[in-house]
């Protein structure tokens, strides 16, 4: 955690205040004028006065009566990233900053544009485990439109294999790979077990019944160390697949529910 000591004083004074504020040893110092734009949440200034908002790693004096906070730790290099995000600008055109990954699908006759809450739960773990593990091998099982698997080109994913079971599905990934300018997915027409090596990252996103046929061929895929990502769930169905799948050797680590739907993650000790 660290510290805010927020002050007013006419307009004319801040820059003074400022300047005191570092010397009592201030990491930061915000100033806020009257007139300019305040970031949304911020409260108004009062009339004819500025505000001045000194961040500390240790809890400041509470000099020239100002209110002192405590506040979460951020790295404020970035976090006024948070300010800007994907813009609709007209019917068909968006803008979105640098640091945002975007991927293009045309489902066509496969599964996956990323709305279902089954592959928004998938595709928000796949960011999340890409961000603790860059460069991580991931394998996408039953890949659809490839939207998982290409994200997690985008994201920096290390081998990438998207793997189905039917054709159309699995053209629809090839063509979807086209739009987004993405060669690097090994796309096949396969099996878990006929998919060479171990992945850090598994992500399996269909139904229950297949999660259980194909659970010791998954499971085999995952690399010691390795997660296993599971959805395409109904709520009530996280026990039985990970009664599946804890019989081959994985260990629970997770589960996150999204409008009756549910994800669950395991480990390859």
């Amino acid at each position: 955690m660290s510290w805010a000591l927020v002050l007013t004083a006419p307009p004319d004074q801040l820059e003074v205040m400022a300047a005191e504020l570092f010397d009592l040893g201030a990491l930061g110092v915000e100033l806020q004028e009257p007139g300019m734009p305040l970031m949304p949440g911020t409260p108004e200034l009062p009339p004819g006065r500025g505000r001045a908002i000194a961040h500390f790693a240790s809890r400041p004096d509470p000099l020239f009566g100002g209110d002192v906070f405590e506040v979460a730790d951020q790295d404020w290099s970035t976090a006024w990233r948070a300010h800007h995000a994907t813009m609709r600008v007209g019917p068909r055109s968006w803008i979105h900053p640098p640091w945002e990954v975007a991927v293009t699908i045309d489902p066509g006759m496969a599964f996956g544009t990323g709305s279902h809450p089954t592959t928004s739960l998938c595709l928000e773990r796949c960011d999340e485990l890409l961000s603790e593990r860059p460069g991580a091998h991931v394998l996408d099982i039953g890949t659809g439109s490839g939207v998982i698997a290409l994200l997690a080109v985008r994201l920096g994913a290390g081998r990438v294999v998207g793997t189905e079971n039917d054709p159309v599905a699995l053209q629809a990934a090839r063509e979807n790979a086209a739009l987004n300018g993405v060669s690097s997915v090994d796309w096949m027409l396969a099996d878990p077990a006929d998919v060479p090596g171990e992945f850090g990252m598994v992500i399996a996103n269909i139904l229950l019944n297949t999660l259980e046929e194909l659970a010791p061929q998954i499971a085999d895929k995952v690399a010691p160390g390795g997660r296993l990502v599971l959805s395409g769930l109904l709520a009530a169905q996280g026990d039985a697949v990970e009664t599946a799948y804890t019989a081959h050797g994985l260990r629970p680590v997770g589960r996150k529910e999204r409008e009756g739907w549910i994800r669950v993650e395991l480990e390859r000790p």
